[in-house]
């Protein structure tokens, strides 16, 4: 599927919708294409399988609506807090703050179901297009890969959510008005589209701009290592992610030797991303924004369009707090190389105001130029977090020893040497899990749910103002405190059906 490039087809988007009905989902649509002047053509069917992708990517790159606030902001104050130059008062979007927290102040799940709507349109019709079995396969595939993916963001998100598995075209569906579905049923949802792109997955492909078979591999390790640790799925599910894992392959090859090089702006997809959505100087999207201090807060000398570190854009609004920082940097002083494309610190301003700022390196785009210009891509897996939830199977299958040879898999990247993890008590290994994930995936949008698989969570106080409140203190409070809140935009819009989470109404 090579000749189907992604880029080329990103002018087909405003020709990819349904219908412009989805009231309560807040589904966007531009031109209206329906069954009977589309589905008609080989190229409608090859067309219509970016589109999903382009709406994924349009939902994922957002500023709020992405994988650093879906994925890790939630951990709180214990690894990002408001930019203190920048002075950020407006932070409810951080779910730690609970206390204001509620369906007015999430992020809306709209995008993520216009994405499932195109790729509900996709399975529907796919054998109508006239194309070859290799085309019907691969759009199969894809649309199958595409909305497992998205329902798997849903579920570990809000929990209680919308189950649609057809495009919606007439107002008189029931799928403008869609039933709320548990978290359980959504999971078997999840499970059965994994299933069925499995049976095709020798049609993937090789764009790392849309499913491969490893990108596969990774939804089905991390949905059954999520299963069993969160959902009580028991050891099958441990098989299944084994499985998974075994057939993406686990060594050392798979990483590139140089950890900067992995978030290489002029060389994107290599060879340790796995599954990415394209970001380019013409959508220059992305929640990396935030990272950036704005320019009048930071000395000429220091900027990075005049050859200075600190990346100038609009307000800063996510920094790590310096408990965060001070654990980055005993890191780089131990020998870690990674804390430099996690870390930027430095002097702020004149010989009269050296006071310290920090910013998150990943992700930045083009420094040659200020505003910065946000074209790097946003991974979604790559290959270290594939040893890593290796590491975390062995460990939940008291294999410590198996657990320390991944780990140490990671750890020779950083530190350079061979074996860094030697200890097979389960406490020790337990340890060396959470500090690599935190080490090595900041800003990725990973270690959220890495710590809600392992427990770890419950032991963190999300609030610095109230260190003595951790997620199982709040957890006593609200049995959902790891979901965010349904917007109430959702809720008014089909109240019949869509109702606010336990905990949060």
């Amino acid at each position: 599927m090579k000749r189907y490039i992604f880029n080329l087809l990103l002018i087909c988007a405003g020709a990819l919708s349904l219908s412009s009905c989805h009231k309560d989902l807040d589904i966007v649509y531009g031109m209206t294409l329906n069954s009977t002047n589309m589905w008609k053509d080989p190229s409608d069917l090859e067309q219509s399988v970016p589109g999903i992708y382009l709406r994924l990517r349009n939902y994922f790159s957002a500023n709020e609506c992405n994988v650093f606030y879906l994925g890790e902001i939630r951990v709180g104050d214990s690894m990002w807090g408001p930019s203190l130059e920048s002075k950020v008062a407006d932070n409810f979007k951080i779910a730690c703050r609970h206390s204001t927290l509620n369906g007015a102040q999430t992020i809306g799940w709209s995008g993520l179901y216009s994405a499932i709507d195109q790729a509900n349109a996709v399975i529907k019709y796919a054998d109508q297009c006239r194309a070859s079995q290799s085309i019907v396969d691969w759009a199969l595939a894809q649309a199958y890969f595409a909305r497992a993916y998205s329902y798997f963001w849903a579920g570990r998100t809000w929990g209680y959510c919308p189950i649609n598995l057809l495009p919606v075209e007439s107002t008189t569906q029931p799928e403008c008005y869609p039933e709320q579905h548990t978290p359980a049923e959504v999971y078997a949802q999840v499970e059965s589209d994994i299933a069925e792109c499995e049976k095709l997955a020798a049609s993937l492909g090789t764009s790392k701009y849309m499913a491969t078979a490893d990108a596969l591999m990774m939804l089905k390790a991390e949905y059954a290592l999520w299963m069993y640790t969160t959902q009580n799925g028991g050891s099958s599910y441990l098989s299944m992610a084994e499985s998974a894992l075994d057939a993406i392959g686990i060594s050392s090859a798979k990483l590139l030797s140089n950890y900067a090089d992995v978030f290489s702006r002029t060389n994107k997809v290599n060879s340790e991303v796995i599954f990415a959505l394209n970001n380019n100087a013409t959508s220059k999207a992305g929640y990396q924004l935030y990272f950036c201090h704005p320019a009048n807060l930071i000395a000429a000398a220091y900027q990075n369009k005049n050859g200075g570190p600190v990346p100038i854009n609009s307000t800063q609004w996510w920094a790590y707090p310096q408990s965060f920082v001070d654990y980055l940097k005993a890191s780089e002083k131990a020998g870690d190389t990674r804390v430099a494309t996690n870390l930027g610190y430095g002097p702020y301003s004149s010989a009269t105001d050296k006071h310290e700022i920090t910013w998150c390196n990943k992700f930045l785009g083009d420094m040659s130029v200020a505003p910065v210009v946000l074209d790097n891509d946003l991974f979604y897996y790559r290959y270290g977090q594939a040893v890593m939830m290796y590491a975390e199977l062995k460990y939940y299958q008291k294999d410590y020893a198996a657990a320390n040879k991944a780990l140490n898999i990671i750890a020779k990247r950083a530190y350079g040497v061979d074996s860094k993890y030697t200890s097979t008590n389960a406490a020790d290994v337990y340890d060396a899990l959470i500090n690599e994930y935190k080490l090595e995936f900041p800003a990725e949008g990973v270690i959220w749910f890495a710590l809600i698989r392992t427990g770890a969570i419950w032991s963190i106080a999300p609030n610095s103002e109230q260190p003595d409140v951790t997620f199982e203190a709040l957890k006593a409070k609200n049995p959902n405190i790891l979901l965010w809140p349904i917007a109430n935009g959702s809720i008014n819009k089909n109240p019949e059906h869509i109702h606010q989470v336990e905990g949060w109404s």
